[in-house]
């Protein structure tokens, strides 16, 4: 077997004062300062034979189109062919907006800020290769119990965020353990946990890492020589609990890092020598059946329509002061408006792939594979792809290559709710269908089984 070699790398991605926040549609007031510092983590891995990189980043999401400016400045700085480079992102909602999770071009701070943050991935990537050194690698688990599944259904059968303690969850975080082969010291700690970025809520109007933040400083207080890497997994229906403020948001952090730690330090075995491959597989997500054009343009009008009299209420509340149209709209009338409208412009121009491109990536390392999922993926269906994972170890990763929304399990679909009927995936304004939850599962499978299987000579 191939030995191993690897190195870690830091940047600081922390914003100027002054950006728009991301993850709340309710929040309207630009960020007032730093609670605490936001950070790109990039891990890159080689075995003699086949690069591979693993950037991770303390932001809300971070789209294909920005994936692909990341994946072509590290490659350009470092080599590392960009299909063999995985780009997640925390989901943090202490965030700021950047043009990496959007189609279109933002404002020139917000270019200005993304573009700075795809060179410094690249950077640190580049640090990273430069300080590569032969590691050994071990895996380990541990417990760690306050995300909560936040389905909560009502009396009366609606779905609300609230909390379901006996909806699924993931309560536990698995660690990858990286040791330096000439002085034994740990070198990086990758750890995952299935939880939102959201302890603090919309009035927060400080930058953050949220919990995940904490738990890196956690870990990297109690093993000194390392770096922390966090990943995300499937979460799209898990928050954490209690939520609502730095208090809540430092103990979950902690209790996450040490849990981290306390796994690290339970790994009696690692391994110099691991094989590493890498494997994409691309799949596209059905959207609903499109409607007639003259549909389409009645459904515009009628949106048209509320949208002025959202508009007329907030000229009517200001009384005779100038409003701002897209602040005062809601969220949902403003993003079913832009949906409406690209599936006008769609159907007059012939479109027939009402569909969402996306990718299931699989990084393994030896016995041990990482699954970047795009999007706000639910629990089970991480917790299903790792069960029939022909790898013993499986650690599902979303937001992770993309930021379609969200994508729920085919039974939740019918019940409804935030995720399902406001959130989910959709394009031209028509959301994926329920069996949605299968199609990302089969992907995943297959780019698992491609690394699992040693190339023939």
């Amino acid at each position: 077997m191939p030995q191993l070699i690897a190195g870690v790398a830091r940047a600081n991605i922390t914003p100027p004062v002054g950006m728009l926040q991301a993850g709340y549609a309710a929040r309207k007031t630009p960020a007032t300062g730093i609670h605490d510092e936001l950070a790109t983590v990039v891990l890159y891995l080689n075995d003699g034979s086949t690069e591979a990189a693993l950037i991770t980043a303390d932001l809300l999401a971070i789209g294909a189109p920005g994936v692909a400016r990341i994946r072509q400045a590290c490659a350009v700085a470092t080599g590392v062919p960009p299909e063999q480079i995985l780009v997640a992102a925390s989901h943090t909602h202490g965030g700021p907006q950047t043009s990496l999770d959007r189609s279109g071009a933002g404002d020139e701070v917000k270019e200005t800020y993304s573009t700075s943050v795809v060179h410094k991935m690249a950077g640190a990537l580049a640090e990273a290769k430069r300080a590569a050194t032969p590691v050994c690698i071990g895996h380990g688990r541990q417990d760690c119990g306050f995300a909560m599944n936040r389905r909560e259904r009502r009396p009366d059968g609606t779905i609300v965020l609230g909390i379901n303690p006996d909806g699924p969850t993931a309560p536990y975080t698995d660690v990858l353990r990286f040791d330096r082969i000439d002085n034994g010291a740990p070198l990086a700690i990758l750890f995952s946990y299935a939880c939102h970025g959201t302890t603090l809520g919309a009035d927060n109007l400080l930058y953050t890492a949220d919990y995940p933040g904490q738990a890196k400083r956690t870990v990297e207080q109690l093993l000194p020589s390392t770096l922390a890497l966090f990943v995300a997994g499937c979460s799209g229906d898990i928050n954490p609990h209690p939520r609502g403020n730095f208090e809540q948001c430092q103990r979950h952090g902690r209790r996450l890092g040490c849990a981290a730690v306390q796994a690290a330090l339970d790994i009696e075995e690692l391994r110099g020598s691991a094989r590493l491959a890498v494997a994409r597989q691309p799949f596209a997500l059905r959207l609903e059946t499109p409607p007639s054009l003259s549909e389409a343009r009645d459904r515009l009008a009628a949106l048209n329509a509320a949208a002025e009299e959202e508009v007329a209420r907030a000229r009517q509340a200001a009384a005779g002061s100038s409003v701002d149209r897209r602040a005062v709209l809601d969220w949902f009338t403003a993003a079913s408006l832009r949906g409406a409208e690209e599936l006008v412009a769609a159907l007059e121009r012939g479109e027939t792939d009402f569909t969402i491109p996306a990718e299931a990536q699989v990084i393994a390392i030896g016995d041990c594979a990482l699954v970047g999922l795009p999007g706000e993926v639910f629990v089970r269906i991480g917790l299903e792809i790792a069960a029939r994972s022909p790898f013993p170890i499986t650690l599902p990763i979303s937001h992770a290559n993309g930021a379609p929304g969200y994508i729920p399990t085919a039974d939740q679909v019918h019940a409804g709710g935030y995720e399902v009927d406001q959130a989910r995936a959709r394009r031209f304004g028509l959301r994926i269908v329920p069996e949605s939850d299968q199609t990302v599962i089969a992907a995943a499978l297959a780019a698992l089984q491609r690394c699992c299987v040693p190339p023939t000579a």
